[in-house]
């Protein structure tokens, strides 16, 4: 359509195919082939296989309920060697638990000190020259016996939440009771499976002994810059619970697993509980007692992490734009090669530059170009040279 002016309105409708020239040169060929195959893997094989690149995900939320439960089995403290060198003492949940109220951070206590101090300035004085207005009369250390063989019994729930909200879906929530579970350990850097939790509608329940194994831990060692083992001077082990539904091969999978993962932290522990015993009023100093409780042991520091997934068409479309960028790179690439690089770069130039019928291989190109002054030597498989006019 004339638009007047020497312009046609079809102009901006007009499509545009790009011209494809074959070359025929068997080093360029196998770059190509192999950066074809390499790019298919990366994207099929890894981005859509391994990352699962066609899912959203969202970090998720959740609550745990943490319980130790148990108590010192019928154990004969002569055999136990930690016992030879320091008291131990018997002891139930309520004694080895701190503090006894919900938390995610329980102290699992190995070691106690009883401190029995008396006030040396008067309530009222307003200086004192201690330290302290409280000095220690009478003191008394002592192990735990048998720690390792009490259990943290733990509850959980997890969801990931505008994802519910949005199709209020199971698969977006759950807890520990109906989910697949499994407690992990890393040897030579890789997980290992040390335990399975079914989803039997129970609590999972996990042994200290059982922690301090996955978490590479004894309380017979040594900390680094520490002279005395850990059961005396605490530590720190982090409790991970990571929630993920991406395990199968089309994900989203329907239901939500877990893993528990625990790593230790080279720090000590130690927490100062002051109990008052009472107080007589005199004079020139108040009569008060309190008795000062130093307690040490396996702080677990619990923390919920992990992502759920759902099919997005949008990271799909953003995969393939990759793996189609890829793609155009590998091209350019390969015609920089040609047009640049190889000996018969101008002939490869001049093909790629005029419209051109026909194939090019690495000794020139074929007699359909021929009309461009350029052909193939007779006898001579290998050289390009130049066709005069007739």
């Amino acid at each position: 359509m004339d638009g007047g002016f020497g312009k046609n309105f079809d102009d901006p409708l007009v499509y545009r195919m790009r011209k494809s020239v074959r070359i025929r040169d068997r080093t360029l060929g196998l770059y190509y082939g192999i950066a074809c195959v390499a790019i298919f893997i990366y994207i099929v094989g890894w981005k859509l296989g391994v990352e699962k690149a066609y899912l959203e995900y969202e970090p998720i939320s959740g609550s745990i309920k943490l319980e130790l439960v148990g108590s010192t089995p019928r154990i004969n403290l002569k055999e136990e060697d930690y016992c030879r060198d320091m008291k131990c003492r018997l002891c139930d949940e309520h004694d080895v638990r701190y503090p006894n109220t919900d938390t995610r951070e329980p102290l699992v206590t190995t070691y106690v000190r009883e401190a029995r101090q008396q006030r040396v300035c008067h309530r009222n004085a307003t200086e004192c020259p201690f330290a302290s207005p409280f000095q220690t009369a009478l003191w008394d250390d002592y192990l735990v016996a048998g720690v390792e063989h009490f259990n943290m019994r733990i509850l959980h729930s997890v969801q990931a939440p505008m994802f519910y909200l949005q199709s209020q879906a199971s698969m977006f929530k759950g807890d520990s009771r109906r989910m697949h579970g499994r407690l992990v350990g890393r040897k030579n850097g890789e997980l290992h499976t040390l335990k399975e939790f079914p989803a039997n509608g129970q609590a999972d329940q996990i042994g200290i002994g059982e922690i301090l194994q996955a978490a590479g831990v004894s309380l017979d060692h040594v900390l680094p810059g520490h002279i005395r083992p850990i059961r005396e001077t605490g530590s720190v082990i982090f409790c991970h619970v990571r929630y993920f539904n991406d395990y199968t091969v089309l994900a989203p999978a329907s239901d939500i697993h877990y893993e528990y993962e625990f790593s230790p932290a080279n720090e000590v522990e130690s927490v100062y509980e002051p109990v008052h015993l009472g107080v007589a009023w005199t004079s020139p100093v108040d009569v008060e007692e309190r008795m000062l409780l130093t307690r040490r042991g396996v702080k677990l520091v619990w923390t919920q992490e992990g992502a759920l997934g759902k099919f997005s068409f949008s990271a799909l479309m953003i995969t393939i734009a990759i793996w189609l960028a890829l793609l155009k790179v590998t091209a350019m690439v390969g015609d920089m090669v040609a047009t640049r690089l190889l000996p018969n770069r101008r002939a490869y130039k001049a093909a790629a530059e005029h419209d051109v019928v026909g194939d090019a291989d690495a000794t020139g190109l074929d007699d359909a170009s021929a009309g461009l002054g350029w052909g193939r030597s007779s006898g001579d498989y290998g050289a390009i040279r130049t066709v005069g006019p007739p």
